[in-house]
């Protein structure tokens, strides 16, 4: 029986043509732009190495072709809902344009052999290597036999979550239906082991005004809380800036299973929804770890408001809400870096 984790037949970008090719995946969505046949090497079949690099940061996964039954069976498992028209313009759009560029990236548990596979592999002459604009070396190496046979059948029998990618796995799923689901053909994805990828949260703001004394006692209900000398006095709780102070809040007593136990479940039930209940007029504000958290306390001395800057979730209760079959709140994690587009096309 044959892996469900399989060479991919791709064309990979010439160093020298990257520049004009390779560009950041747009969000839930592969972007626009034409691929000039000239600029990829010839198609091969193979199993690669994808390595991502920006000074000492490195993130290493192998590219390749898994098959879409995979994702029906529940062998592939995502953590987050996806927007149906979002699905809908990516399903148009990769109609139009008949070549995909963009990898999903999955993550999995690394059997034995994965890492000196992969380190013997980025030994080697790589296929190609380049630099983007925004100081990201990207390499490509090609995986031989009888390795990358052996990695694809121990990959094949694990089970891979969902990093990035969710909508063009649904569009991707929705064509392969369409065509009466053929065998043979997969989704190109890039395959990292857990941990192989920075999981980042997003942090949330009430706008305000708020009653300093109502969000204090509804913390309470549900969390230990305690306050901080400054923003970063805590990173393993959630921080909240109130009335111009600073607090540490924690989950009280056992977490629930999958969702519901996640920080920022707890935090809608008890906080942000109940603030909303009885102030229309509060609007919940997120905001990505990248916005300076200086910016974020201004707007709440401004207003009146009040910031959570949460923690991202495990990835064992990542793991826990995909294998549950749950998915989290919208904007409740985000996987970084994330692969580039264009560096393989098919």
């Amino acid at each position: 029986m044959s892996s469900v984790v399989r060479p991919a037949g791709v064309r990979i970008v010439r160093s020298e043509r990257a520049a004009r090719n390779v560009r950041p995946l747009v969000e839930n969505a592969e972007p626009v732009g034409e691929h000039c046949p000239e600029d990829y090497l010839r198609s091969a079949s193979g199993l690669y190495a994808y390595e991502l690099r920006h000074g000492t940061e490195r993130h290493l996964g192998i590219v390749a072709e898994v098959d879409p039954t995979a994702f029906v069976d529940g062998q592939v498992r995502g953590h987050e809902a996806v927007q149906p028209a979002r699905v809908d313009a990516l399903v148009d759009h990769l109609r139009a344009a008949g070549a995909r560029c963009g990898l999903v990236s999955l993550l999995h548990r690394p059997g034995p052999g994965h890492a000196t596979a992969l380190a013997a592999a980025a030994a080697g002459v790589p296929v190609t290597r380049f630099t983007g604009p925004d100081g990201w070396e990207q390499t490509v190496w090609t995986i031989p036999d009888p390795a990358g046979a052996d990695l694809c059948a121990k990959l094949g029998r694990a089970v891979h979550y969902v990093a990035d990618g969710h909508h063009r796995v649904a569009a991707g799923l929705r064509l392969w239906d369409e065509a009466g689901r053929p065998s043979g053909t997969g989704l190109l994805c890039v395959l990292h082991p857990l941990g192989g990828l920075r999981l980042e949260a997003f942090h949330r703001r009430l706008t305000g005004p708020v009653d300093p004394a109502q969000v204090r006692s509804m913390l309470a209900g549900a969390f230990e809380v305690h306050e901080l000398t400054g923003p970063g006095e805590a990173t393993d709780e959630i921080r909240v800036y109130l009335d111009g102070w600073w607090l540490g809040a924690t989950v009280i007593g056992d977490r629930a299973a999958g969702a519901p136990g996640l920080d920022i479940a707890v935090l809608d039930r008890h906080v942000l929804g109940r603030v909303r209940q009885v102030n229309a007029a509060a609007a919940v504000e997120i905001a990505p770890t990248t916005t300076p958290l200086a910016d974020l306390k201004d707007a709440c001395d401004l207003d009146g408001g009040v910031l959570f800057v949460l923690r991202p979730p495990s990835m064992d209760q990542l793991t826990e809400v995909a294998d549950l079959g749950e998915v989290m709140p919208p904007k409740t994690t985000y996987f970084a870096p994330k692969p580039y587009a264009g560096v393989f096309i098919r």
